[in-house]
């Protein structure tokens, strides 16, 4: 199971007790993220940092809070805010890179990253040209008339790097002023898929749009902190208007009251996807047509499609009974496999090109708890952890 850790207190302080608790596995998010800006944009690790403070005044603006948590983090696990921000930025800083790129400098940037003693996996070569995709995770989610017993449930696969599964967390935050949160992030960044004791829960999934990348705009991971940072889930969809994305994705809210909504966020403004008679399903292409039109054609290597239209398919063939125990047979399901929800890496292609389910995640708003299977979901336990 991952860790669990839980801080307290004020912005900074509890930034401090995040990092202290976490500074090997916020080094090994480094070294993730240093090889992906390398291979997909040529950038050493120096250079992603130095992009990365571009993204200082913004966040002293819109979320001054989770800048010091930021600065708190940073201390607690030796590390340069920088380093931090790049991190909480990464989604921003490779949005409008295609699937699968290896930059021209890529190894140039590689050695200059070696030379200064920056974090590094220990790769294994290729034995396929394949070059593999980026993250394809499935969401699949109900609320009344769908479900038994009256329950609202958010469920997803996060679909990644395998080697960042050794950086997740669990991350429990409690503040003076806020509800508190309880989020599965990767190290040194500030939140990914969770909820608070508010009732409002969020998923991820990536999306890409032409738009991507052409200039700076809100990040995902802040705002999805954001989001569980309110106490409704109307307050939280306020969030998404706040200032345009800069890359793409799709935040799926629900509430403990049955509000259920995808949001395909591009950098031309959001698109709200209601559920039908309580069912929702998502992938990685866009589902509105006004999204869709500005949307980049799906890779050949993209599974998207089919792992959505098989989520619908085992949510509709449950409707009025879905529970725990059916979300998880969707988030296990091998379908179509290798093309599946249920995504098992291929040990042939370079780790930065290999995409897998790293975890699934299922939370249960009425429990006010995340039931979390801390692999692939087929080959993990689905455990219990509470607010």
């Amino acid at each position: 199971m991952f860790p669990q850790i839980t801080i307290t207190g004020e912005p900074f302080e509890r930034g401090r007790q995040y990092g202290a608790a976490t500074a090997a596995q916020v080094r090994h998010s480094i070294a993730s993220y240093a090889r992906l800006f390398a291979y997909r944009r040529g950038l050493d690790w120096a250079a992603a940092q130095h992009e990365a403070l571009a993204y200082a005044p913004l966040l002293a603006e819109i979320a001054p809070d989770l800048l010091d948590e930021m600065r708190g983090i940073a201390a607690g696990a030796g590390r340069t805010l920088a380093e931090i921000i790049a991190l909480n930025v990464r989604t921003e800083l490779l949005a409008g890179v295609g699937v699968g790129v290896h930059h021209p400098e890529a190894a140039a940037a590689l050695a200059r990253n070696r030379a200064v003693g920056v974090p590094q996996h220990v790769e294994q070569p290729a034995t396929a040209s394949d070059t593999g995709d980026d993250g394809e995770c499935t969401t699949a989610a109900a609320a009344p008339p769908a479900t038994a017993n009256g329950g609202v449930w958010l469920a997803q696969t996060w679909d990644w790097q395998g080697d960042q599964r050794e950086a997740c967390v669990l991350l429990r935050i409690i503040s003076p002023d806020q509800p508190p949160i309880l989020t599965l992030t990767e190290a040194g960044m500030v939140a990914k898929i969770g909820l608070n004791r508010a009732g409002v829960a969020v998923g991820l999934n990536l999306l890409r749009s032409q738009a991507d990348g052409q200039r700076q705009g809100m990040p995902v991971h802040i705002l999805l902190r954001q989001m569980l940072q309110t106490t409704s889930v109307a307050a939280a969809r306020q969030l998404a208007e706040r200032i345009p994305a800069s890359g793409s994705s799709c935040i799926t809210l629900a509430g403990t009251g049955g509000e259920l909504m995808a949001l395909e966020i591009t950098p031309g403004g959001v698109a709200e996807l209601p559920a039908r008679e309580g069912l929702l399903a998502h992938a990685n292409h866009c589902l509105d047509a006004g999204a869709a039109a500005g949307e980049c054609a799906l890779e050949p290597t993209s599974t998207s499609r089919e792992r959505y239209g098989r989520a619908w398919e085992l949510l509709q063939a449950a409707a009025g009974q879905i529970d725990l125990a059916g979300l998880q047979r969707i988030l296990r399901d091998h379908e179509g496999a290798p093309r599946c929800i249920c995504r098992h890496p291929d040990p042939r292609i370079a780790a930065v090109d290999r995409s897998e389910s790293v975890c699934g995640v299922i939370i249960d708003l009425a429990a006010q708890t995340m039931h979390v299977a801390a692999n692939v979901p087929c080959l993990a336990p689905f455990v219990p952890v509470s607010i």
